[in-house]
């Protein structure tokens, strides 16, 4: 995780071809972004995940162990988010496991993820806030380039 994403690391995900029968954004792509250390993501494994999170920007992913059906092929990645305040991934993070009455997003992975084995996040740690919203960006553009549509719990407003 010591890998700083930045703005001219940008590269496009590659081509996936329609003749392999299923076309699919995973995980393992996400690697050129800055992305390489997967740790469990759930109630179970607060603390330590906690303790091993940067505290600056950054982009981070969500993925889950079985791939889910997308209107174009399959994915194994659940979600994108951001962190791009003074207390970064760290902070951000946390709040998923300790939720506002408002956090919708927050109760709602939270919900999803609780005790579940089967969820994994992942961090690429930035230079600077727009560069952790050009990343997010740059991320859900080529996952809905190729599906069709964003990661199953990313919303439009």
């Amino acid at each position: 995780m010591n890998h700083r994403w930045a703005y001219s690391d940008v590269k496009p995900l590659p081509d996936y071809p329609q003749s392999v029968g299923s076309l699919y954004v995973k995980s393992s792509d996400l690697t050129k972004y800055g992305f390489s250390t997967w740790l469990p993501f759930n109630r179970a494994n607060e603390h330590n995940l906690l303790s091993q999170l940067p505290t600056r920007p950054g982009a981070y992913a969500i993925r889950r162990s079985t791939p889910y059906q997308r209107r174009i092929g399959l994915s194994d990645i659940l979600y994108f988010g951001s962190a791009g305040n003074a207390r970064g991934l760290k902070n951000r993070l946390r709040q998923y496991f300790h939720p506002g009455p408002t956090q919708s997003t927050n109760i709602r992975i939270l919900n999803l993820i609780g005790g579940s084995s089967d969820f994994e996040v992942s961090v690429a740690p930035t230079g600077s806030v727009p560069d952790t919203k050009f990343l997010e960006s740059t991320l859900l553009a080529a996952y809905e380039a190729v599906h069709g549509e964003l990661p199953p719990e990313n919303k439009r407003h």
